[in-house]
């Protein structure tokens, strides 16, 4: 065997290797774009009812409930799958660096949809938590959300807004469960105005269907110190608002 010989077997050798390696790549990118194309209709047909149910409450040609008995049907039709691929989950989640108190968020970007120009009419958005840490609980005026539980569970506790004293609401308890991967529950100013949610697994995470600026009115966020509530007639919480440091200081993490 000559030095040629081997020579000739070391630049095969290598010339395979490229060659696998490129097409071990090239069925990566076709793997992606097949994924891509699949998820292009699903996203076009789920981002249009979800704009157009948004741009209808932004209108008010439905109110903020109908908003939510329509995004409850809306959830419960979508696979939890198809939501994944459409916001692109492991990608956006990338780079999160998760706080010790609190959550992490980021505003995945969704595709563009076929006949909506401009932004949507809504806010998508991911939160992520590790384990005892917290949505701290809190209120909203002017808008409505709805979260969608995408992996880990979540201890979500719900109010109504019975009336607002000052620096002071008066809240009642409408919902306590366990939120597992799939389920789904929103607010607005007239029904489940106040929750609040607790990562029980290793990690969590929501995504936030969000419409804010809703009567022309700039929206607010009411954090509340809900422990230290004062409990008056008819089931109710007297609770007094607090700064979002304070509460992220006293709910961000839960201690046992």
């Amino acid at each position: 065997m000559n030095g040629g010989d081997v020579m000739n077997r070391r630049e095969f050798s290598k010339y395979t290797l490229m060659t696998l390696s490129g097409i071990a790549l090239f069925d990566t990118l076709f793997r992606q774009k097949l994924i891509i194309a699949a998820a292009e209709p699903i996203a076009n047909r789920w981002l249009w009812e979800l704009h157009t149910m948004c741009s209808d409450l932004r209108t008010n040609s439905i109110s903020q409930t109908q908003w939510q008995a329509k995004i409850d049907e809306f959830h419960s039709k979508l696979p939890l799958d198809d939501l994944m691929n459409v916001i692109d989950f492991d990608k956006s989640i990338r780079q999160f660096a998760y706080p010790d108190l609190g959550v992490v968020t980021t505003d995945p970007k969704l595709p563009k949809v076929d006949g909506i120009s401009g932004e949507y009419s809504f806010i998508g958005r991911i939160f992520g938590m590790q384990k005892d840490r917290a949505i701290i609980p809190h209120g909203h005026q002017n808008m409505t959300s709805c979260h969608r539980v995408l992996k880990g569970e979540v201890l979500l506790r719900q109010y109504d807004r019975i009336k607002t004293e000052g620096e002071y609401i008066l809240i009642r308890q409408t919902n306590e469960q366990q939120g597992a991967p799939g389920s789904f529950s929103s607010v607005s100013d007239h029904k489940n105005n106040v929750h609040w949610l607790i990562a029980t697994t290793s990690t969590a995470y929501t995504f936030d269907v969000i419409v804010v600026g809703l009567n022309g009115k700039r929206t607010e966020i009411d954090n509340i110190d809900i422990d230290a509530g004062v409990r008056v007639e008819q089931q109710m919480l007297r609770v007094k608002k607090i700064r979002v440091n304070q509460a992220l200081r006293k709910y961000g993490k839960t201690h046992h």
